[in-house]
């Protein structure tokens, strides 16, 4: 699961594909894509964008590279961190209904005996959602020399570490993948109701997305770590860090709806998970789950990355002129690149005024 704190720019040649003036943004995409592709030796990509509401997507490569399988709109990946904004939401929104604030401090909602580690008594809702709760990246008993290290790991697992948990706050963003966890688990112990039951209840049902993996027939990418294929995570506990298996359209759908939210719930979350609570650097800020990248010229761009060991991705949209993008490599370890051609085509679609119908998707 990936952190998103500072942007690499990827290999000079890539310079040469900018954008053009007039050039429409499908060919941007198709010729970067493929040059990614050549430059860094990648199974594949996937790519959806949005846009004055309509939705186009764009693939290279083979989802799958033994059975030359394509990615479509409908192929399932490893979201890996993005999770982390759709948890936000969710815990956002369970703290509204309950009538609680984000400043509030988790040590009552906590097991007794976890109450017993008193290092825990300054950590907020809010804290674990922009990673300044002081919590280490990840749990120290989870294990680290295994392909699955989170499928054995249970609520119990995390009990035990919480109780005995160091806390190091010095109210400096420092990235907690077990900070966002235990947000995912308040959330269900104070809702009553399993993580992925919120899930569907405040992301899916009530912006109308179907669920990717509940579709009939649905087909998954295959994952790579350098070039060996593995299999997708189990998450268990530590689902709402980084669990979600999702595709193009309903991430797009996704998205689309924290740019532009239809109910008073809605807009009123998504207000709050989106403004900005620090700065990492002159340009970029950590908001309750997402970051805010605020470039010159440029609608503010509301961002996250995932990895897993099998897949590197990013996902961003910006609401002044509602756009988004979603970039999917069924590989480990490059999101630099997905990084960058995210940001790139984010830039795009923010700034062009050009006609609706200069962009259309590619074959």
């Amino acid at each position: 699961m990936k952190s998103l704190f500072v942007f690499t720019l990827v290999l000079l040649s890539l310079a040469a594909n900018a954008q053009q003036a007039g050039e429409p943004i499908d060919c941007f995409i198709k010729k970067t894509a493929d040059s990614l592709m050549t430059a860094a030796r990648l199974p594949g990509i996937a790519i959806g964008i949005f846009k004055n509401g309509k939705e186009h997507y764009y693939e290279v490569g083979f989802a799958d590279t033994a059975r030359k399988t394509h990615f479509d709109k409908t192929t399932i990946f490893e979201a890996g961190s993005i999770t982390k904004t759709l948890t936000a939401y969710i815990v956002e929104a369970v703290l509204k209904e309950q009538g609680i604030a984000d400043t509030s401090l988790i040590y009552a909602y906590l097991p007794d005996s976890i109450q017993a580690n008193k290092a825990l008594k300054t950590i907020t809702f809010k804290s674990l959602l922009n990673h300044t709760s002081g919590l280490s990246r990840l749990a120290s008993n989870v294990p680290s020399n295994s392909t699955q290290p989170y499928d054995n790991y249970t609520i119990d697992s995390l009990y035990k570490y919480l109780k005995t948990a160091e806390v190091k706050a010095d109210s400096k963003s420092n990235y907690s993948n077990t900070g966002v966890c235990l947000a995912g688990v308040l959330a269900q112990r104070i809702s009553g109701k399993a993580f992925q039951h919120l899930l569907e209840h405040y992301i899916w049902g009530s912006f109308k997305i179907s669920d990717a993996e509940k579709e009939q027939g649905y087909k998954k990418s295959q994952g790579y770590f350098t070039t060996g294929e593995v299999p997708y995570w189990n998450m268990d506990i530590y689902y709402p860090a980084g669990g979600l298996k999702t595709n193009c359209e309903q991430m797009l759908g996704y998205l689309a709806a924290m740019a532009t939210p239809s109910t008073t719930m809605q807009k009123d979350v998504v207000e709050k998970v989106l403004t900005p609570t620090l700065d990492v650097s002159e340009n970029l800020s950590i908001a309750l789950g997402w970051h805010v990248l605020k470039l010159q010229g440029v609608p503010a761009i509301y961002l996250h990355n995932g990895g897993t060991y099998g897949f590197s991705t990013f996902a961003a949209f910006t609401k002044e002129k509602p756009a988004g993008v979603i970039i999917a490599i069924n590989k480990f370890n490059e999101n630099q690149y997905a990084d960058w051609l995210g940001i790139e085509i984010m830039k795009r679609l923010a700034t062009d005024n050009n006609d609706q119908r200069r962009i259309k998707a590619i074959p």
